[in-house]
């Protein structure tokens, strides 16, 4: 499992750990006064919505978190 994290400043910004990483930076991301906790998402291999787990993996493995973006943008139609 993944533990998202959102910005405070930012509600486009967010933060990736892996669940149950007890390493330093792991740490220091869930106890910035400048994140939030979000929602988990599954190691499932599956592609989610604004989030590519591979990647996150990958990310966490070089730096001990995953940082990303992730914009929605409201429509009224279909294309």
């Amino acid at each position: 499992m993944f533990e998202i994290y959102r910005s405070k400043h930012n509600r486009t910004h967010f933060v990736a750990v892996l669940d149950g990483d007890d390493s330093d930076n792991a740490g220091r991301v869930r106890t910035s006064q400048n994140l939030v906790f979000e929602t988990t998402i599954a190691d499932d291999g599956k592609a989610h919505l604004g989030f590519d787990p591979a990647a996150a993996r990958s990310a966490i493995r070089d730096r001990g978190f995953h940082a990303f973006a992730l914009t929605i943008e409201p429509r009224d139609h279909f294309e």
